[in-house]
């Protein structure tokens, strides 16, 4: 889980830089870029719940 919470965090990362660019990169769509970014954060969200659960599950087994 933790390295799936990393790769969307590269990803964000990723949009933000290009979501940055837009002011100078006309082939860039900056609404686009705002939606790919939304969605990679509410991913993050998604997975940041499942991990959360998983290590809670995990440890009140012991």
């Amino acid at each position: 889980m933790e390295l799936l919470r990393v790769a969307l965090e590269g990803k964000a990362a990723g949009w933000q830089t290009l979501r940055r660019l837009t002011a100078t990169e006309k082939r860039l769509g900056p609404q686009l870029l705002d939606d790919l970014l939304e969605r990679a954060r509410r991913q993050q969200d998604v997975v940041e719940e499942w991990r959360a659960r998983q290590a809670t599950a995990v440890f009140q087994k012991r």
